[in-house]
């Protein structure tokens, strides 16, 4: 299995993966591939797919989706006290309705150098999940791994989880606590599939945790080094996935000339901020020594992943 973000392509088969909890009518149904035409490219929608490149079809096993919300939007859902249940299918409305616009690059920058910034998973769903199927355990084991390389990097405040509740064991095991719902008691009625469940972690909590179990160690965090531009940022996200020009220009939208252009700014910035990165391979024809300094800089930002989120200090 690999995991990857999502594209265009992908649409049609995540949506068919979207879980029953959400509740959503048949109205915001209809409209959400719409909508997500234009969330694919949203800085401050975290989404990435997980597939099985064994299967002959259907090789997209599962989708998750996180959220990078404003301040304003944290305080109106409460989401730091006792939240309404349903907060994804709320979310998904106020977006189809424009009554909520997504973060701007720029705006995250500003929440995660203040260390303010708060996320909320909005949904995530597999083909085969749960505690007593063996091939549903291999899939949380490559979540887990898509989880560290999609949110790790960011200053949190806090990040959330609204699933379902039969999603207890997957949830906990990986770091999250359990929160309350204001309305929970009038959804035990409900199938546990069905159910709504809440969870979270704070930074304060986090820190009360040892490191180890995925969402503790999201808040582990340094500041970024070379505070790269969001084109810069864009290229090097992609290229953790395919670096080859081939898979990265359709992606850019950029032609031969544009991606090595933003490759080598990249060089001259990392060589402006910290002369010694490239060790021999400084300075020089690019066209030579091009590829060793592509590999320098992905092994880097592999490990240094802050380096891929947007930071604009105040």
């Amino acid at each position: 299995m690999r995991y990857r973000p999502v594209t265009r392509r992908d649409l049609d088969e995540c949506l068919s993966l979207l879980p029953p909890w959400l509740g959503l009518s048949a109205q915001t149904r209809q409209a959400l591939p719409q909508l997500w035409q234009h969330l694919v490219d949203e800085p401050s929608v975290i989404s990435a797919v997980i597939e099985d490149l064994a299967l002959p079809a259907d090789r997209i096993q599962a989708w998750g989706v996180s959220l990078i919300l404003p301040k304003q939007l944290v305080r109106e859902l409460r989401l730091d006290d006792e939240p309404n249940a349903f907060i994804t299918r709320r979310l998904y409305e106020a977006l189809i309705d424009g009554s909520f616009r997504p973060m701007t690059d720029r705006e995250i920058g500003t929440e995660n150098a203040a260390g303010e910034l708060t996320m909320l998973i909005l949904h995530f769903s597999a083909r085969q999940f749960g505690a007593e199927n063996p091939y549903g355990h291999s899939l949380v084991a490559v979540a887990n791994d898509t989880y560290r390389t999609f949110h790790y990097g960011y200053r949190l405040r806090a990040i959330y989880y609204e699933t379902n509740a039969t999603d207890d064991y997957a949830a906990a095991g990986s770091g999250f606590m359990r929160r309350r719902l204001v309305d929970e008691d009038s959804l035990s009625g409900l199938p546990l599939e069905l159910r709504p469940a809440y969870f979270g972690l704070t930074h304060e909590q986090a820190w009360n945790q040892m490191p180890g179990p995925p969402a503790r160690n999201n808040f582990e965090h340094q500041p970024p080094l070379f505070c790269f531009s969001a084109s810069q940022r864009r290229l090097l996200w992609f290229a953790l996935f395919d670096e080859s020009d081939d898979a990265l220009m359709p992606i850019l939208e950029v032609s031969v000339h544009g991606l090595k252009k933003l490759w080598r700014g990249i060089y001259e910035r990392i060589e402006d901020r910290m002369p010694s990165f490239f060790g021999d391979a400084a300075g020089g024809d690019d066209g030579k020594r091009g590829p060793e300094k592509r590999r320098q800089v992905m092994a880097y930002v592999r490990q240094r992943l802050e380096e891929l989120r947007p930071w604009a200090p105040g």
